[in-house]
């Protein structure tokens, strides 16, 4: 038997202890040889790779007992891949999300390996069965995955590209609602933006961008300022540089909604520089709900991504499209919330 048919043999009995056709153990060597039309040291081959995949663990008289974690699961030891850069890992929902999804995965036995680059995929000793982009990749990204990758069962996380499965937060929501809630809670009328990435199609922080700007555009007494703060340089110090430009564009702006706290903390510095009072002289919120914003005086009015929603509906997903490939695409979109603080304040204490 060659080795392509030897490995079909030992995939097609895999299947069966997958699927439940067999249960607690395997028929003999004699009665598998017979059935398959194969001799008994083919067999012999098939379990000793059956044992590699752990997928039978022992032997019960004549017969070799099923692992019982691999019985009925269509999911045991399926090769999931997480792929994101570092900066992305840092980020506390993504790491939330992760480790939400680690525990689902180990309930069901699918394996979890998590990659940094789309080169990866070239050196790996394995076929995954799915691979999970985080955020924005480029398409020349996406093109070297899937030549490393052609079966393609692509879910993205917090990036709504419609070509692929995805489970994103709302982030055109987010914007829309910042600006109302500075508008219509607080009363600001000239509002400013921090934005960043908004060169990135279908991007979270091209989605809160585009979420601010509908507002404005919809609501003629509000006038919009927005200033983009570069790409890897969304810094403390940056984000004070870029508010400078903000300010510099229009001066009577009172309230500021920052893609990301980190850009958020911007604002705090020039409050800090120009003596400026948050509330008062200028109202933030950010984005994202990181530590910091329970620290820092006053605390930061942001949103906080569902992270239990999101994990629970990714890994639905995963097995959605585990369980068939051509499984038609799915887009699901999780609302963030609102988390008012004291950098906001109502149209009665300005």
């Amino acid at each position: 038997m060659s080795k392509i048919e030897f490995m079909s043999l030992a995939e097609k009995i895999a299947d069966g202890i997958k699927s439940g056709i067999y249960q607690d153990t395997l028929p003999s060597i004699a009665r598998l040889s017979e059935k398959f039309d194969v001799c008994p040291a083919t067999v012999k081959r098939v379990l000793s790779q059956l044992r590699d995949w752990d997928l039978v663990d022992g032997e019960r008289g004549k017969c070799v007992r099923i692992n019982p974690k691999a019985s009925g699961n269509p999911f045991f030891h399926r090769n999931v891949v997480i792929l994101a850069d570092l900066p992305t890992l840092s980020c506390p929902f993504y790491a939330q999300v992760l480790n939400r999804l680690n525990e689902s995965f180990g309930s069901v036995y699918l394996c979890f390996h998590l990659f940094v680059s789309p080169e990866q995929f070239r050196e790996c000793g394995f076929q995954p069965d799915c691979v999970i982009v985080i955020n924005y990749y480029s398409d020349s990204d996406m093109e070297t995955l899937k030549r490393y990758y052609p079966s393609g069962n692509i879910i993205k996380l917090n990036h709504a590209d419609r070509r692929y499965h995805y489970v994103a937060s709302d982030g055109r929501m987010a914007g829309y609602e910042a600006l109302a809630y500075l508008a219509e809670e607080c009363g600001h009328t000239h509002i400013g933006m921090l934005a960043t990435q908004t060169n990135y199609t279908y991007g979270c922080f091209r989605l809160r961008y585009e979420g601010a700007r509908e507002y404005a555009m919809t609501h003629d007494k509000i006038k919009l300022t927005v200033v983009e703060v570069p790409e890897a340089q969304e810094s403390t110090e940056a984000s004070c540089g870029a508010m400078e430009e903000l300010m510099r564009k229009d001066p009577r702006i009172t309230g500021v909604f920052a893609s990301c706290d980190v850009i958020a903390l911007g604002v705090y510095a020039y409050a800090v520089k120009h003596s400026r009072s948050i509330p008062h002289d200028l109202a933030v919120i950010g984005f994202d709900n990181q530590d910091f914003c329970r620290t820092v005086y006053p605390q930061i009015s942001t949103f906080s991504e569902n992270v239990p929603e999101t994990a629970s509906i990714l890994f639905e997903l995963v097995k959605k499209v585990l369980a068939d490939a051509a499984t038609p695409l799915q887009h699901h979109t999780v609302s963030p919330k609102l988390l008012i603080r004291g950098s906001t304040t109502g149209k009665e204490s300005r």
